[in-house]
């Protein structure tokens, strides 16, 4: 079963995610990418994408 707001890490590093809430597939990948700490958000270190669209929180799976 796959969660409703869980994305792969892959995708989010090939640059091609498409948000589970919404359906919409994300323009700028880099710049929706969040992450919960000091570091800086980059596709290998990011916790989380925030649809710009719906406003929703992905959360990133390995």
């Amino acid at each position: 079963m796959t969660e409703p707001n869980v994305v792969a890490r892959a995708a989010v590093e090939r640059g091609v995610v498409e948000c589970p809430l919404c359906g919409r597939q994300l323009v700028d990948v880099a710049a929706a990418l969040v992450t919960f700490g000091p570091s800086e958000a980059t596709p290998s270190t990011a916790d989380a994408v925030e649809c710009p669209v719906c406003e929703g929180v992905c959360f990133i799976d390995d």
